[in-house]
């Protein structure tokens, strides 16, 4: 049998025809799976990207934001509240504030909108108009469990940004015993006052479920550590907002917001310091709580 070189082999010539054929089939049918593979796949994702409406933003979300700003004319701000969506485009919610010193606190409520993509608006006419641009994130079970929040119609030199977690998709009613075990908590200041110490500061919050504190606090101020133990007590709204009063020997207070609640207990809070008297107002402390 006449035998030829095909490849570096020395094969017989009806086996070097068969693999000529065998190879360039094998190879486009190889293709053609892979292609297939491909479009099957990205229609999927693209059919999971596209499932975002109204409905995907569905219950009550803890939310904080912060103001950015580089000029020492205009106070920072900081607003930490509870934010109620309704699945159809009403929001309804209360929120503590704080700049230059002064805190104030109410009622708050507006519309929204969800793109198929995930992105949306929100349009607050209470307590005062104010637009924000959001992206919706970590859905399950159709509902997101998270949104960012830009706001829009800020045109000074300054960002007004955030973020909004889920309390529960269900009405909740919320007391001292939602809050109740360890938490790890972070903060930091918000200022360009170069007359304060920066600082920053990481602990833990032990809540007793009846409305008590113990807890213990490393800080970072002005390039020295400090800190320790530290008792105080809270309060929490019906809405999951709530007050934590009497911490340290500045009595510091703070306003929280419970996010991640899960058979009636809160894995989750955002805080805003709203007693800061240092400086010269430009400055306001945030920060939040994970429990252990």
């Amino acid at each position: 049998m006449t035998s030829v070189v095909y490849r570096g082999e020395s094969l017989p010539w009806g086996e070097v025809e068969l693999r000529r054929c065998f190879v360039p089939v094998f190879n486009r049918r190889f293709l053609q799976v892979g292609v297939w593979v491909f479009m099957t796949v990205g229609l999927a994702l693209s059919a999971q990207a596209a499932g975002f409406n109204n409905a995907s933003l569905k219950g009550s979300y803890s939310f904080l934001t912060n103001l950015r700003t580089a000029s020492a004319g205009t106070p920072q701000f900081a607003m930490v509240g509870v934010m109620a969506f309704d699945g159809a485009g009403n929001v309804t919610g209360s929120y503590t504030s704080v700049s230059d010193h002064v805190v104030q606190s109410g009622p708050m409520g507006g519309t929204y909108s969800v793109k198929s993509n995930g992105t949306g608006a929100i349009g607050l006419t209470t307590p005062s108009t104010a637009q924000f641009a959001i992206t919706l994130h970590s859905t399950a079970a159709g509902v997101a469990q998270g949104v960012q929040l830009l706001r829009t119609d800020d045109t000074n030199n300054e960002v007004v940004s955030g973020t909004a977690l889920l309390q529960s998709t269900a009405t909740g009613k919320y007391t001292v015993a939602s809050l109740k075990g360890n938490f790890a908590l972070q903060y930091n200041p918000w200022t360009d006052d170069a007359s304060l110490a920066e600082d920053g500061g990481v602990g833990v919050f032990s809540f007793d479920g009846k409305g008590n504190i113990k807890g213990s606090v490393t800080i970072m101020f002005g390039g020295s550590e400090v800190g320790g133990p530290f008792k105080a007590t809270y309060k929490v709204n019906s809405d999951g907002s709530g007050t934590i009063s009497g911490i340290g020997k500045h009595s510091l207070q703070i306003a929280f917001a419970l996010n991640s609640v899960v058979a009636g207990q809160a894995k989750g809070l955002q805080f805003l310091d709203t007693n800061t008297g240092d400086g010269n107002g430009n400055l306001v402390i945030t920060g939040n709580a994970l429990k252990q």
